[in-house]
C-alpha cells in the first residue's frame, strides 16, 4: 500500500488535538512526571500554549497519511523549531508522529516517516528533529533505523524509591 501525506482538514484536526491531548497526558503519568488528576487539564494547557490559533497556527504544518482506499494510516504534526545554539538555521520538529494501532508493525511507520523527510525538504528545512519518551522503545528503534540520533539524553532518578 502505498502512502500519502495530506494536509489535516480541520475536523481531522479537532479529533487529532483530542486524542493527542489525552494520549499526552497519559504519558506524562506513565513515565512519572504529572499526578494522574491534574494530567488532562496540564495536557490541554500545554496544546493551548503550542497551538493558541489551533490548525492555522504559524509554522506548524500538520498531515494524515492516508492512501487511496484508507482515509487515516495515521497522524503527523511538525513544527519550526530556532535552536539556540544555530539560530541562523531554524529546523522541523516532529512534535507528534503516530501511526494507528491496526496498522503498527507493517512498514507504515518507516514509508510515513520517508513522506515526512520529504515534505520537510519541500518546506525548505535541511534537519529534522524528534521527542521520544525513554519507555517508548519501538518508536525508539523505528527513529534510529530512520537515521535520527540521540543528541541529549535526560534522565530522571526518584530518591523516593
Amino acid at each position: 500500500m502505498q502512502l500519502q501525506l495530506q494536509a489535516m482538514t480541520k475536523q481531522q484536526f479537532n479529533e487529532f488535538l483530542h486524542s493527542q491531548i489525552h494520549e499526552y497526558a497519559q504519558q506524562k503519568v506513565a513515565n512519572k512526571l504529572w499526578h494522574p488528576d491534574q494530567a488532562q487539564q496540564r495536557a490541554a494547557e500545554d496544546f493551548q500554549m503550542l497551538l493558541p490559533q489551533g490548525l492555522d497556527t504559524y509554522h506548524n504544518y500538520f498531515y494524515v497519511l492516508c492512501s487511496k482506499s484508507q482515509p487515516i494510516y495515521g497522524y503527523v504534526w511538525l513544527a519550526e523549531v530556532v535552536d539556540g545554539d544555530q539560530p541562523d538555521e531554524p529546523y522541523l520538529f516532529i512534535n507528534d508522529y503516530a501511526i494507528l494501532p491496526k496498522y503498527q508493525n507493517q512498514g507504515y511507520g518507516q514509508q510515513g516517516l520517508q513522506l515526512v523527510f520529504e515534505q520537510a525538504k519541500k518546506l525548505g528545512y535541511q534537519h529534522l528533529g524528534l521527542h521520544v519518551f525513554g519507555k517508548n522503545q519501538i518508536a525508539q528503534h523505528l527513529y534510529q533505523k530512520m537515521g535520527f540520533i540521540p543528541t541529549d539524553i535526560v534522565m530522571k532518578k526518584s530518591l523516593n524509591d
